[in-house]
């Protein structure tokens, strides 16, 4: 694999800047899912995150089981780490292996990875498709949407959209509440690409368009502060006007 130094873009404005990072982002995925499925399969890789610093990139890799990389006294993270250096000849500030923190329901990469195998094991994608969504439904998830595209079981390319609930795909709560997830495998007929998209339970909240519904014993309250607010106002209007009134009169 080249060194993502060496791949040329002329431009050093912001947007190349974020250019080269994402696709450092997306080879260094790749590479570390060929890596440790062969050398730590127990480990769980899930993704790998970038973040860049002055003094270079923070990795963050996230999996199922954290001590499995990191090993005994950190010695296999630091040899991963250099490992990440001579392949794609960048300086890392801090690398990170954590676990991972929602549901593995809930987690779209893990999710795609899942609906692959089983429809490589020969699994009906429909049925499939929607057994991962309604996991994620009841795991909470505001909404998912599962891609499949390409040659399953016929010559022609198929694109299938299987999907339930309320789907985001633009803006900041997007960015922050969409889990995502893409796998590629191969079967006799072709190449089949698996892309989800899983709005995650906290995004219910930043919704504008959610509405909760009070119960009758919470609406009564409600109506009785408002009420005993309007009664203290009118007294307060009424003891105004009085003194008005005794005002002009002394006068």
């Amino acid at each position: 694999m080249a060194s993502i130094s060496k791949i040329k873009i002329r431009s050093t404005s912001t947007k190349s800047r974020v250019l080269r990072q994402l696709m450092l982002k997306f080879l260094l995925n790749e590479w570390l899912k060929k890596k440790l499925s062969k050398e730590a399969p127990i480990a769980g890789f899930i993704s790998a995150d970038i973040q860049a610093s002055s003094l270079g990139y923070r990795i963050i890799i996230t999996c199922r089981n954290p001590r499995i990389l990191i090993g005994r006294k950190g010695f296999r993270r630091r040899r991963l780490e250099m490992d990440i250096k001579k392949e794609f000849g960048i300086d890392i500030s801090k690398l990170e292996i954590t676990d991972l923190k929602t549901p593995v329901e809930l987690n779209a990469q893990l999710v795609a990875e899942s609906i692959a195998r089983a429809i490589e094991r020969g699994a009906n994608p429909r049925r499939v498709a929607y057994f991962y969504i309604r996991q994620a439904m009841e795991k909470g998830a505001v909404g998912v949407e599962i891609r499949i595209r390409g040659r399953l079981r016929r010559k022609r390319s198929q694109k299938l959209r299987f999907a339930d609930g309320k789907i985001l795909y633009t803006g900041e709560i997007s960015e922050k509440y969409v889990s995502q997830g893409y796998t590629r495998f191969q079967l006799r007929t072709g190449t089949v690409g698996v892309r989800v998209r899983i709005v995650l339970p906290e995004a219910l909240s930043h919704l504008v368009d959610n509405v909760r519904i009070k119960v009758p014993e919470e609406a009564e309250a409600d109506i009785r502060t408002i009420e005993s607010e309007i009664e203290e106002e009118f007294r307060n209007i009424l003891d105004a006007i009085g003194e008005k009134k005794l005002e002009e009169v002394e006068e």
